[in-house]
């Protein structure tokens, strides 16, 4: 009698694999904690507290990286759970929490133990956690591949071959991966990976983090500066890629373009060495998700030592030199992204990407990525483009508490067929939206539709602009 019979059911139902899966989430993705006090310095389950800790003077202090974890005693802070709630940061678009993705992913496999979570202290250096993830791999392959479900499944599969580990990353986690297939054996297991919104080359985002605290955007903008600039995994994250515009020529920044903004020469240096390491990893069964139609930096120049972050790329020949026109000036065109992260940042050699119109820390938990991670876990593949049509949303990142401020949306859709709600971010589930913004064309301004938005409460708002099969969405913060 076979084991299928003798269990009364199929090893494996329709639509699973007996495959592990290993969630790598991105920078600010895990909460971490005070190893000596257990005092949560990441990850706290209210808005109000992120606004009030940004508020304060050096209030984000506790996460900046000191000089004995610089010198290689770690351990100070130790990484928790995955988001479990939203969390804030001045300059980004918000961090949503990765429990949809998760509880999808689960949907996949034959029994929930199958998917695991990596959280890791990403202050650290991309190749520091790289190894760690190493290690969890292993362990957590380990441990699925003795489960006695996955026992039952492999049983009746029809190569009955090993069970292997999927890997699905968002934004710094794909870079995590990387740098782990540089580490011999350490991908041998892996049968594929989904990368979402990965800068693989870097972000200028980064740049303007290190830089704001020098301008005078409020205490809130200064401590990220001055967080900003002591955590090598921020560093990591500069950009790589000729986005430097000096004079007619657009060339690669330098450690020392990053020293004279404010960020740390040493931690530049290493970073730019990991990108051009990173240039020749290959990861098996890759995919690659990317943020499209976003208004997102991706130049910049440096002045006096600020840095001016610029909305527009140039176009390239096929021997990437950049084209010029016919009187030798570049050719500057608007390429978009995901709000953080430059269209083609997220490219990797001749990996397959994947374009989804919508904001960077809202694709690992928008339903056509969440669909298409779990058709790559059961085989299925997925069309090649996903998330309907192109919607822009620009909102501010935080507003003072009785202010208004615009919500702009950029589309050629009919206005009639684009909706705006604004929902309270901390609450889960299905609610009443707290506004439904009547958005209007702009006169002399094709392509844009706005509202002025007032809200009455201090908070953190998901502001959702729909006008296909997801809505686009951004996180702010009222404070």
């Amino acid at each position: 009698m076979s084991s299928a019979i003798a269990w009364g059911r199929p090893p494996v139902r329709p639509g699973r694999t007996h495959d592990a899966v290993l969630v790598v989430p991105g920078i600010m993705g895990t909460e971490l904690y005070e190893a000596e006090t257990g005092r949560l310095l990441w990850g706290m389950s209210k808005a109000a507290e992120y606004a009030a800790r940004w508020d304060l003077e050096k209030g984000m202090d506790a996460l900046a990286f000191t000089e004995e974890e610089r010198a290689g005693r770690l351990g100070r802070v130790v990484p928790g759970r995955l988001l479990r709630t939203p969390a804030w940061m001045p300059l980004t678009d918000g961090f949503e929490p990765y429990t949809l993705l998760v509880n999808r992913l689960r949907t996949a496999v034959v029994h929930p133990d199958a998917v695991a979570e990596f959280g890791y202290d990403w202050r650290l250096p991309v190749t520091h956690n790289a190894k760690l993830l190493a290690e969890k791999l292993d362990r957590h392959l380990t441990a699925w591949r003795a489960h006695p479900d996955c026992v039952r499944a492999r049983a009746g599969a029809p190569d009955q071959r090993p069970a292997r580990i999927v890997l699905v990353a968002h934004s710094m986690g794909g870079l995590l991966t990387a740098a782990l297939s540089l580490i011999p054996g350490a991908v041998d297991d892996v049968r594929a990976v989904l990368t979402i919104g990965t800068p693989f080359h870097g972000a200028v985002k980064a740049m303007e983090m290190l830089n704001t605290g020098r301008g005078m955007l409020g205490l809130p903008a200064k401590n990220l500066s001055r967080l900003a600039r002591t955590l090598p995994g921020l560093h990591d994250l500069l950009p790589s890629y000729r986005c430097l515009v000096s004079g007619d020529d657009v060339v690669a920044l330098t450690p020392g373009d990053v020293e004279s903004t404010g960020g740390d020469r040493e931690l530049a240096r290493d970073s730019f060495a990991l990108h051009a390491r990173l240039e020749r990893a290959v990861l098996p069964g890759h995919r690659i998700v990317e943020g499209t139609a976003q208004s997102t930096t991706q130049s910049l120049r440096i002045r006096d030592g600020m840095v001016e972050a610029l909305h527009l790329g140039f176009d390239r020949h096929d021997d990437d030199e950049l084209l010029r026109d016919e009187i030798g000036r570049l050719v500057e065109i608007d390429h978009g992204g995901d709000g953080t992260v430059y269209r083609y940042s997220t490219t990797h050699g001749e990996v397959d990407t994947y374009p989804v119109a919508q904001q960077h820390a809202a694709l690992a938990v928008t339903t056509s990525v969440l669909d298409f991670a779990h058709g790559l876990l059961v085989g299925e593949r997925r069309g090649a483009r996903l998330g309907g049509t192109d919607v822009g949303l620009d909102t501010p990142d935080r507003v003072p508490l009785g202010t208004a401020f615009d919500v702009v949306v950029r589309t050629e859709q009919d206005p009639a067929w684009v909706s705006c709600v604004v929902e309270d971010a901390e609450i889960v589930g299905p609610q009443e939206p707290v506004r439904r913004p009547l958005l209007a064309p702009v006169p002399g301004a094709e392509g844009l539709l706005s509202d002025r938005v007032l809200l009455g409460e201090a908070g953190l708002y998901r502001v959702k602009v729909g006008g296909g099969s997801d809505p686009v969405t951004r996180l702010v913060m009222v404070a």
